[in-house]
């Protein structure tokens, strides 16, 4: 793709106007511009960062932390508000910060405020401001002074000998507090939730922070604290009025009512609603809307994690809330608890589930890019999320995708074409034989099966039929985590060549190529560990990794050299007279999402990957290769051009040949919010593939230790996000800075650069990590 020069140099002179304008424009006379706070701190543990948290006024957003894109687009605006000009220009922008000495000293008092939490009692905050061309500059500097620690820490729980005997036994095993520790309150804060939580899962309902305090011994004149957390006796106010105090109490369930609604429709109203009962065991009513129940009874015991007879444990509700919320034919879940009249420590439970949309239909038409030219794609898809009443999910997904072959012009007469099918079932569940149900329960599964149909033609090139299906568990075990084993997948591909594919018939028996476009049979196993902070808004900083093991062929080798079948002339073993596959891969996958502040994030991203083929097989099959470039590699090349190693292929529908057994990548990318819907990211990519052994067709792609740090490829870039809270929309534009497969002063591209083949743009769905 070819840039006008004009447009070029048009883009050049509206960012020199935009920087050009005067920031000063619209503040008053006699008032300043707030240009910059500085915090300044004695105390490093407390980040500037952390600090500035506190602060009542800052200036104006800068875009990558350099420039105040907001304030100069305010800036562009008229003083006339009621042109619509001017009113559009200062909506997508932001005025200017006007320096206030009220909010100044509000900052000063909060910044001492936090440091006398964090133990800092004696803390100093002062501030400096430099004024210099209708511009302020706000200098605050925080002196910490010695800080108070904790000399002694003790419990006093005399009040309610059971729970001083539980604390003892149990509950300070991992206290927060520590004797020589900052006398910080949030951390004595959150000491007494993490008490709370305890007793609130052994039984004590009612209990809530009003019954823990804190007293302090500061009297030692050295800068130390004694202090006492103390266990307030229960209080309840009696019929007469009268309150009495007396024991804490431990509270059992003594039923459960569950309300089933009856579709997605339905108010939630239950005052309203007409039930039809079905008592599934003693103590558990399960009501429905319908006479026909819209899920299973068993269904709901057993996603059940609160039981009669139980005592009331906080944490096997947040349980429940989790399984219920998790089945697709549930939309929402509430529950609550109501204490039996005439009895002290009995409680009722009653669970309201609303149904969601049980079926769904979607259509969808896409633009591709998958072969090197432009085409579209048309997906339909069909979702049923209760089949056969147990909430399983069935999906069904059909696809019709046409793409140019030879340039966009010849869409409708030379193209190629893909069109294929995926059906899928998920049970929310493990189904293996033996297994208990409190097993079950803990680990919190789902088992899915799944088809896929898949034919693709391409011109003068071949037609391909792959078909595929498989079984996987998915299961979580703790917060973050995410495993999936996916015990079988099969994938069995025939190919059926053009005989004017000259080079094809040209190559080797055993070639890349050769081995890439012939009939293979795939059964493999694969296990993926997932951590993923990402699904936590409220954490700042967030880590994401994925580890991935698979291997293929090793069943089917061991039967047939158990069972004495003969290999073919080639000395392979087959199954219907086609080869099998035989490798071990393996992937790792890392980012680490940095907070900066509310419009600012950086990310860090690294990918290794390696596969390798053995036993029955010399080559790795196409579909579990790697491939260098693309929206989500390294963005200054297109997908499936870049690699492996210095390999240079002249024809640039080669996508075969740019395929490697080794995979390596690393990016920085600099996320900054702008107005409304839309983010500007620039990021550094680097990376690249490479082959595990030395194939004739790939020359310059061995992997080799003293040789592979000056194949690694470079490329740096800008991207325009659309993000709309449930999906995000994708425009990256990448460019080449180093390019292994040129020789010599050729591979920086600095020098010599040509917009048509050293650039990329890539649109997809989602970040890329």
């Amino acid at each position: 793709m070819r840039f006008d020069k004009r447009f070029i140099f048009a883009f050049i002179l509206t960012a020199l106007f935009l920087s050009s304008c005067s920031s000063t424009k619209f503040v008053p006379e006699g008032k300043y511009l707030l240009n910059k706070v500085e915090i300044k701190s004695d105390e490093k543990t407390q980040s500037e960062k952390e600090l500035s948290h506190f602060l009542r006024q800052e200036p104006n957003f800068k875009v990558f932390g350099l420039y105040r894109l907001y304030l100069s687009i305010y800036n562009l605006s008229g003083r006339d508000s009621t042109k619509w000009r001017n009113r559009t220009l200062r909506a997508m922008g932001e005025p200017p910060v006007i320096y206030d000495p009220f909010l100044t000293y509000r900052s000063e008092k909060e910044l001492q405020k936090y440091m006398q939490t964090k133990g800092y009692i004696h803390a100093e905050v002062t501030s400096d401001v430099e004024y210099k061309k209708k511009k302020a500059i706000v200098a605050y500097t925080v002196t910490a002074n010695e800080p108070y620690r904790v000399r002694h820490v003790g419990y006093n729980f005399a009040v309610d000998a059971a729970i001083d005997s539980f604390m003892l036994e149990r509950g300070l095993r991992n206290s927060l507090l520590k004797e020589g520790m900052l006398f910080d309150t949030d951390v004595l804060d959150g000491e007494r939730e993490r008490i709370i939580r305890l007793l609130r899962r052994q039984g004590y309902f009612h209990f809530s922070k009003e019954y823990l305090s804190y007293t302090a011994d500061s009297s030692l004149n050295s800068n130390q604290v004694d202090i006492t957390l103390n266990l307030k006796p229960y209080v309840r106010v009696l019929p007469d009025g009268t309150v009495e105090e007396g024991k804490h109490k431990k509270y059992k369930i003594r039923q459960i009512n569950i309300f089933t609604l009856k579709n997605s429709r339905s108010t939630g109203n239950l005052s309203s609603a007409i039930f039809d009962t079905v008592v599934h065991k003693p103590g558990i009513y399960v009501f429905f809307e319908n006479r026909k129940p819209l899920i299973r009874p068993k269904l709901i015991e057993d996603e059940l994690r609160i039981l009669p007879g139980q005592l009331y444990n906080e944490l096997q509700v947040e349980r429940t809330y989790a399984r219920f919320n998790s089945l697709g034919v549930i939309r929402s879940t509430n529950i609550q608890f109501n204490d039996v009249k005439n009895d002290s420590n009995l409680l009722d439970c009653s669970i309201s589930l609303m149904p969601a949309k049980l079926q769904s239909l979607s259509l969808d038409l896409e633009g591709t890019n998958s072969w090197g030219d432009l085409g579209f794609a048309t997906n339909l898809g069909y979702q049923h999320r209760n089949i056969f009443r147990g909430s399983e999910l069935l999906s069904v997904k059909l696809r019709y995708a046409q793409e140019a072959y030879s340039g966009i012009s010849d869409i409708l007469q030379k193209n190629t074409r893909d069109i294929g099918g995926d059906v899928s079932l998920n049970f929310p569940r493990f189904m293996f034989p033996f297994l208990s149900r409190p097993f079950k329960q803990r680990i919190n599964s789902q088992t899915e099966f799944n088809f896929g149909y898949n034919y693709q033609i391409r011109p003068n090139t071949f037609e391909r039929t792959l078909l595929t299906m498989g079984m996987k568990y998915i299961w979580n075990m703790r917060r973050y985590y995410r495993y999936t084993f996916d015990i079988a997948d099969l994938n069995y591909v025939k190919i059926t060549t053009d005989p004017t594919f000259d080079s094809l018939y040209s190559a080797p028996k055993y070639s890349v190529l050769r081995y890439s476009y012939s009939d293979h049979f795939i059964l493999n196993a694969r296990f993926t560990l997932m951590y993923d902070e990402l699904i936590n808004a409220a954490r700042l900083n967030k880590t994401y990794y994925r580890i991935a093991v698979e291997t293929a062929g090793n069943l089917l080798y061991g039967i047939s050299y158990l069972s004495g079948r003969n290999k073919n002339n080639d000395g392979f073993y087959e199954i219907g007279n086609i080869p099998f596959s035989q490798y071990v891969k393996g992937e790792l996958a890392y980012s680490y999402n940095k907070y900066i502040d509310r419009k600012n994030r950086i990310v860090y991203h690294g990918t290794l990957g390696v596969v390798f083929p053995y036993g029955n097989a010399q080559i790795v099959p196409f579909e579990k290769r790697f491939f260098g470039g693309g929206a989500n590699g390294v963005r200054g090349w297109e997908v499936r051009t870049l690699g492996p190693g210095s390999f240079a292929s002249e024809n640039l529908n080669d996508f075969v040949q740019q395929a490697g057994d080794i995979k390596l990548n690393a990016s920085i990318e600099y996320r900054s919010k702008l107005f409304w819907k839309m983010e500007l990211a620039a990021f550094l990519d680097g990376g690249n593939i490479w082959t595990i052994r030395n194939y004739e067709s790939q020359p310059g792609g061995y992997f080799k230790i003293n040789e592979f740090y000056k194949q690694i490829a470079l490329s740096y870039g800008l991207g325009l996000r659309f993000d709309f809270t449930y999906f995000l929309i994708r425009f990256d534009a990448g460019v080449k800075a180093y390019n292994p497969a040129n020789a010599g002063s050729e591979r920086w591209r600095f020098n010599g650069f040509n917009w048509s083949d050293d650039t990329a743009f890539h649109f997809a769905i989602g970040y890329p990590f």
